[in-house]
């Protein structure tokens, strides 16, 4: 399998990434190797497209890395499944349908970062899965949203996952989507507050900010957790 390093969208958070595309079916177990990765115990049985994914999204995080000046480096998985990444490094890694990305940073005020890549879903889905994505309290904020985006449920689920990413290095707990509600959005940005108190230094009301950007198919989602938040 080749991972072909390509620039899907500029990040619009100051931090070092790097991106790439893949073709599951050309995946074989020897491609750990080709890129110096080991294939992890638990993926031994896993299937094709789990491993692809799995691979190109530690190759990613590698480059990254690199690209930081540090070198070739093994990013492990926690039991939570997180990356473990560098001390004094934080990072996240996304995939999606044949393409990968990572980001990292090593800005102590930084404390999580997460992205998101996702397709955009088909108008039907959009208008399936909204109540297991959005709550209640969130619908006014979601039709504003689709008025002027296409695929406001696609923007919303990948925003939250972004979150949970960003989030996790110091909540270090599971939280589901209800923990985030849309408030508001502006041309790059949608705006959160938590619904919960998720950590004592992420009090019920505290307010996170993701960018957003897409193209005709993909949308990405960034977040970032600062000390000051």
């Amino acid at each position: 399998m080749s991972l072909t390093s390509i620039e899907l969208f500029t990040p619009q958070l100051p931090f070092t990434s790097h991106s790439c595309a893949f073709r599951i079916a050309a995946y074989q177990d020897s491609d750990f190797a080709t890129f110096a990765q080991p294939l992890p115990a638990k993926l031994s049985r896993a299937v094709a497209k789990r491993k692809a994914e799995y691979l190109a999204g530690r190759y990613c995080a590698s480059q990254a890395l690199k690209a930081l000046g540090l070198p070739h480096t093994i990013i492990a998985s926690a039991e939570s499944r997180a990356p473990i990444w560098p001390a004094g490094i934080q990072g996240t890694i996304t995939h999606t349908r044949e393409l990968a990305m990572a980001m990292v940073c090593d800005d102590p005020a930084i404390l999580g970062l997460g992205i998101d890549l996702e397709r955009k879903m088909s108008l039907k889905q959009e208008q399936e899965l909204q109540t297991q994505i959005l709550a209640k309290a969130e619908q006014p904020a979601f039709e504003r949203l689709g008025q002027v985006h296409a695929c406001p449920l696609t923007l919303i689920f990948s925003a939250k996952e972004s979150i949970y990413k960003a989030l996790y290095p110091v909540v270090q707990r599971f939280f589901g989507f209800e923990a985030a509600c849309l408030v508001e959005h502006s041309d790059n940005q949608l705006c959160f507050t938590l619904t919960e108190t998720l950590h004592e230094t992420l009090p019920q009301g505290t307010r996170i900010s993701v960018y957003f950007q897409c193209n005709d198919e993909l949308v990405l989602t960034e977040c970032c957790l600062r000390a000051d938040v």
